[in-house]
């Protein structure tokens, strides 16, 4: 394998590079937004086919792909060329700098091999592509990242057809029965080896695709990320941060599989994406219980021209939020055939406060639940056994939410509101049509929802004028 060195020929240009302006996406809010920051990146660019790898999904290219971001940050940054071709890789780390760009046809396939997720003395298994503590990272172009999660995750049997259970138990694993669900675990694979001494452990363990944290200046845009182990693309603590134009999907019943998770950030633009998985679309998480206090507030982020398909929620807050989630906007998206629509939960131990969120403009249909729901008594089996679900502190309470010219055709339930007193009130919701198949509304009392020239009709009944 030939090493790589940076050559002149590679050192070719000092100058930077930005991305595109996105000053339009932010004219005519109902609050403004600070604008995110594009990151800069020099215009030297390495081809990793250059430097020994090789594109036919057998070779494993990590080392050169890593050696190419290490000597390209140590050297001020630059781009690192995916070109076409298929690309096998274990994790890898972005740095400050440094834009992974994926060239169309191009092909980047993580390992099946789960092994290869751990660093040494580390138990956490790492992201195939992580970044944390860097500035000016950017991942592009029209490739593909594809996660292998078929090997990592657990599957129901009332979520698969018969061929597609017979598949997987052909791969080996183990069922078991949870509750009254049979589920198929990949543990014991025929041609894999475990990663953890137990099925729980295993579980447990699962990563995400891509996660950035604590970082300034971030750029995804165009890539597809697909097939997850866990969740697509994570992003945690980050300033100033840009996802546009990005394809994300896995299979609709792949457990866990979020498409964007927008954890405790600020300035943050989720523009032009098209999603499609397994479980919440877009979804706001800001920490949980005291954990708060070592992060900041969500505050400033932008979320429009997307395009949600199957998703357990096409726009979500939670279910932990308790630093808060501030001044957001979600203009003019598309929700076809998701469980819920705009969907706020969370429950004790795990709330905050919300203010100033700005919903207006969304499309929807064939919304198999609800098509709004706000729920301050969310149950997750798996939350509730290792945080306990009573007490007093950190309370959710979602107020200050204006949601309108929202169109939906159909949903089970058009609006729905669960919550002690004081969790859901100052919701303003008008000039919205609602067309549902079973209920028009269950909200509870003691959640204060203020409706508007909002109409709401059954399925197949024309609206009362």
């Amino acid at each position: 394998m030939k090493k790589i060195i940076l050559t002149c020929a590679c050192l070719m240009a000092t100058v930077m590079l930005s991305a595109a302006d996105n000053s339009a996406y932010y004219q005519n809010l109902p609050i403004d937004l600070v604008k995110p920051q594009q990151p800069t990146t020099s215009a030297t660019v390495m081809n990793i086919k250059e430097y020994g790898a090789v594109g036919d999904g057998i070779t494993d290219c990590t080392r050169v792909i890593q050696n190419a971001i290490d000597q390209l940050s140590a050297k001020g940054g630059g781009q690192v060329l995916i070109p076409a071709g298929i690309w096998t890789i274990s994790p890898i780390e972005l740095k400050s700098g440094i834009e992974l760009h994926l060239a169309k046809n191009a092909l980047v396939i993580v390992t099946p091999d789960r092994t290869k997720h751990f660093k040494p003395g580390v138990r956490k298994a790492q992201p195939a592509i992580s970044a944390n503590g860097a500035n000016n990272i950017s991942i592009t172009g029209d490739g593909i990242i594809d996660g292998n999660g078929e090997y990592w995750r657990a599957v129901k049997r009332s979520k698969h057809s018969d061929v597609e259970w017979e598949y997987y138990k052909s791969l080996g694993g183990i069922t078991a029965m949870k509750g009254q669900e049979e589920i198929w675990y990949p543990y014991n694979l025929k041609s894999l080896p475990n990663f953890a001494e137990s099925v729980s452990m295993q579980e447990s363990l699962r990563t995400s695709l891509v996660r950035i944290k604590n970082c300034d200046k971030v750029l995804i845009s165009g890539v597809t990320l697909r097939n997850a182990p866990k969740f697509h693309l994570e992003i945690e603590d980050c300033s100033n941060v840009t996802v546009d134009g990005t394809d994300i999907r896995c299979p609709w019943n792949a457990q866990n599989g979020d498409g964007i998770d927008l954890k405790t950030s600020q300035n943050v633009l989720i523009a032009n994406n098209v999603i499609d998985c397994g479980d919440d679309g877009i979804v706001l998480k800001a920490a949980t219980g005291s954990k708060a206090f070592d992060h900041k507030a969500i505050e400033d982020v932008l979320i429009t021209q997307n395009v949600v398909y199957h998703a357990h929620g096409g726009f979500v807050i939670g279910s932990e939020f308790s630093s808060g989630v501030h001044r957001v906007c979600v203009i003019d998206n598309i929700f076809s055939s998701t469980d819920t629509g705009l969907r706020f939960k969370s429950f004790t131990g795990r709330g905050g406060k919300t203010s100033d969120i700005y919903i207006k403009g969304v499309t929807m249909t064939d919304i198999k639940n609800e098509a709004i729901i706000f729920e301050t008594d969310y149950i997750n089996e798996a939350i509730h056994k290792t945080e306990g679900a009573v007490g007093t502190e950190w309370i959710p309470e979602f107020k200050d939410i204006h949601i309108s010219n929202v169109v939906c055709n159909t949903a089970k339930t058009g609006i729905k509101a669960n919550g002690a007193p004081g969790t859901v009130h100052d919701i303003y919701i008008e000039d919205c049509t609602l067309i549902y198949t079973d209920v028009n509304t269950d909200i509870d009392p003691d959640c204060k929802l203020n409706l508007k020239n909002v109409t709401i009709s059954k399925f197949g009944i024309p609206a009362a004028k």
